[in-house]
């Protein structure tokens, strides 16, 4: 089992000096004996008179009414999931005030920091915990007196170092977890400071480990367990900011709604009766250095949903119509993203996953919206489906682009199509968030993305609005070569798992599910899909044009915000232009610069991941570890700027050397890496003897004739990433030893 995310921040920053030296590692808590109570946990325990309360008070809480309280996933040590049970600070102080005031607790979680504030604010949730107090939110509800205070510092690559106060952040990149009121710290204090939001403080992390951004901000506390939690090794963490009005946000309060004044009072009345030495004994539990220990890598599931989950026994899957590179059905099989998230949920959740086919992408909505299936895979969240399902947080986010005829004008938003017809798939993710926001223009309804690209290219429509990845998808696949990206919209397409309304268990599991996807997990899949070919073979007259295209929207881009950010005009126009160029960063790293394949963190995800489904599925894996001979002798002889060359030329004819299912990474300097999935021992060595030879019939420029060895080794039962390695290793010494221009293998 794995664990899972969720969005905070305000609440989150810092813990302060006790916290310099906490979170090993967290045990599980029991909180009395939870019982389920709708999608909760419930506490009720002898109570211990705090007192005195008013005869109004009393009766409130002689009705014995159930309190029902925010819980997130993995916020420790205020707020997680251990063992499926509600744990943390915040929990074990909102249950000593539910014994101290007769008050029994419902625990909601399986929902997201932001959806949590939102059922809070709509008045679904009657207290929140652990959360900091601003001037928006004391509009709508009552707050405590602070129980807690803690530190923020900036974390960010320990080779940035650069990085140490706010001040260093200013045109810097940064990544904060939605719904953070630090967010809004920035837009107001440093709003030169470009924000990436994202889905939980783990993601954060993970997007500064990857280069991705330059640095967030967290409790130190917090941020010291996720690195050491996720072997986040090449982090660093700032001194304390010493920003009053940031630190601001980092008091610890309990919030109830201002239309229930009497819950508030009693529950405030009880946080006061709380003893200096049961505030203290709490603190030294979860602050201190013996600190708590989190299970592993738990998906935080309850008893009740891994019985839930045993009898159920398989969970359906309907797979709309054709949608690449998300999903298609091929065969019996589902294909595409859908079947790669489908193989991780299996693995974490024990149960299998039935993939069936919809006739559309409607009736995919109202076969689960019915209980007919249980879940609709990769679709967005709008107020329409809200209505019908429930969401899992969003796990993937693509831009939402304007494809245009190659003469068409660059178009900087949608509003600039008023006078322009715009082709859109009637039954999609894409139609119903455009129409939300902009309602009035002209949209024409299709029934597929190539038939949309199609009337674009022939010219019966001015544009199409479609999200990028498929886009480029049905691009290569209809080889229209006169389309062009024309502007970028700013609308996301945000992919989530959509699940019958009524089925609170299986929103729960599911939500908790998707939210322990690593980012390395969700980055793997999506290169894969999107990098590689699918269907045909791509045209790269098309591909160049595409690229000159995007340049020049690019350039535009920058030179418009430039222009605005001289007259001092609207931010948000920066930063819709650093949401464009997201794309561009998680490109970035994930790809070599020299050679433009993948990097060697890239080439080990995807290594580790097709590892996994070979030893889940038992298929067949091989990989061939290679390196160019006499290396040195060409950066010696002719510089290394021919020696650059020399990669690049060699790394282009690999490419087109091996098979489209292969993935190529750069391993380190003139070594290369060769994943090869479904592969054998004795196809891998063919493939690898191919390639020597056909190397070994290339120039590379000034350098000449070259010559590489091949080390070749095969999955075998109970390998690691790290057993395969060492023996393409050894077997590529062999062929060094043997003289080079070699083909060795090992077993």
């Amino acid at each position: 089992m794995h664990h899972k995310k969720k969005y905070s921040f305000c609440r989150r920053t810092g813990l302060g000096w006790v916290c310099l030296v906490i979170f090993l590692f967290f045990p599980l808590l029991a909180h009395g004996n939870p019982q389920d109570h709708q999608f909760g946990y419930k506490t009720d325990s002898k109570p211990i008179p705090a007192g005195p309360y008013t005869a109004e008070e009393q009766a409130f809480i002689d009705a014995r009414p159930i309190i029902t309280v925010a819980n997130e996933f993995d916020w420790p040590p205020f707020d997680f999931i251990a063992d499926g049970l509600p744990a943390g600070f915040g929990i074990d102080l909102m249950d000593l005030l539910a014994r101290k005031s007769g008050l029994s607790i419902s625990y909601v979680n399986g929902y997201t920091w932001e959806e949590l504030m939102e059922m809070f604010f709509k008045g679904h949730l009657d207290v929140v915990h652990s959360l900091s107090l601003t001037p928006e939110r004391q509009q709508k509800a009552l707050f405590s007196s602070p129980y807690y205070h803690s530190k923020n510092v900036l974390i960010f690559r320990s080779d940035a170092l650069d990085i140490q106060t706010l001040d260093d952040l200013e045109k810097k990149i940064i990544a904060l977890p939605k719904g953070w009121s630090s967010i809004e710290f920035f837009k107001t204090h440093y709003p030169k400071v470009h924000i990436i939001e994202v889905e939980s403080s783990r993601q954060a992390l993970e997007y500064v480990d990857q280069g991705k951004v330059t640095a967030t901000v967290e409790q130190e506390g917090i941020a010291r367990y996720f690195i050491k939690k996720f072997g986040f090794t090449d982090l660093a963490l700032s001194p304390w900011l010493e920003n009053e009005e940031l630190q601001k946000t980092s008091s610890m309060h309990f919030a109830v709604l201002k239309t229930n004044p009497i819950l508030f009072s009693i529950l405030d009345k009880t946080l006061a009766s709380i003893t200096s030495a049961e505030m203290e004994q709490l603190k030294n539990k979860w602050f201190s250095r013996s600190g708590r220990q989190i299970g592993g890598e738990d998906v935080g599931l309850t008893p009740e949903e891994r019985n839930w989950l045993k009898n159920k026994k398989q969970i359906s899957v309907c797979v709309p119509p054709e949608r690449m590179p998300f999903s298609a059905i091929r065969g019996n099989q589902v294909v595409g993203m859908t079947a790669d998230l489908l193989e991780i949920f299996e693995e974490k959740l024990n149960i299998s996953f039935q993939a069936i086919p919809a006739l559309s992408f409607a009736d995919a909505i109202d076969k689960v919206a019915t209980g007919a299936w249980d879940i609709v895979p990769m679709i967005s969240k709008t107020e329409a489906r809200k209505g019908r399902l429930d969401f899992t947080s969003a796990f993937m986010e693509y831009n939402v682009v304007i494809l245009s005829r190659e003469n068409f004008s660059f178009i900087t938003d949608l509003p600039g199509l008023k006078s322009k017809t715009i082709g859109m798939v009637a039954a999609g993710n894409v139609l119903e968030r455009v129409i939300e926001k902009y309602p009035k223009l002209n949209y024409v309804p299709m029934e597929t993305i190539e038939d949309c690209l199609i009337d674009v290219s022939t010219g019966q429509l001015d544009t199409a609005v479609l999200s990028l990845p498929a886009a480029s998808h049905y691009i290569r696949k209809t080889g229209l070569t006169n389309l062009k990206v024309a502007g970028h919209s700013s609308i996301k397409e945000d992919l989530r798992m959509g699940v019958q309304k009524e089925n609170k268990q299986l929103h729960s599991i599911m939500s908790k599910v998707v939210r322990s996807l690593s980012q390395n997990e969700l980055d793997t899949i999506s290169q894969k899909w999107l990098g590689q070919e699918l269907e045909n073979k791509p045209d790269y007259g098309l591909l160049w044009k595409s690229l000159s295209a995007f340049g020049i929207v690019l350039v535009l881009v920058v030179l418009w915000n430039r222009n605005l950010s001289r007259l001092n005009k609207q931010i948000a126009i920066a930063h819709e232009k650093l949401s464009q160029k997201t794309q561009e960063l998680e490109h970035i790293s994930v790809t070599d610069s020299l050679t433009e394949i993948f990097n060697r963190r890239h080439i080990e995800a995807t290594f580790e991941l097709e590892l996994k489904r070979s030893r889940r599925h038992g298929r067949e894996l091989s990989i061939i570890l290679l390196d160019i001979d006499f290396f040195k002798t060409v950066n010696d002889t002719f510089g290394h700027q021919t020696g650059d060359t020399v990669l690049k030329l060699f790394t282009g004819l690999i490419e087109k050397n091996i098979r489209a299912t292969d993935i190529l990474g750069r391993w380190g300097g003139e070594e290369f890496l060769i994943v090869c999935p479904e592969t054998n021992l004795e196809n891998a060595c063919h493939l690898a003897g191919a390639l020597r030879r056909r190397i070994g019939t290339e120039r590379f420029g000034k350098a000449g004739s070259q010559t590489a060895s091949f080390g070749v080794t095969a999955f075998k039962k109970e390998d690691d990433s790290q057993a395969m390695i060492s023996r393409a290793d050894k077997a590529l010494y062999l062929a060094k030893s043997n003289g080079r221009n070699q083909v060795e293998r090992i077993q």
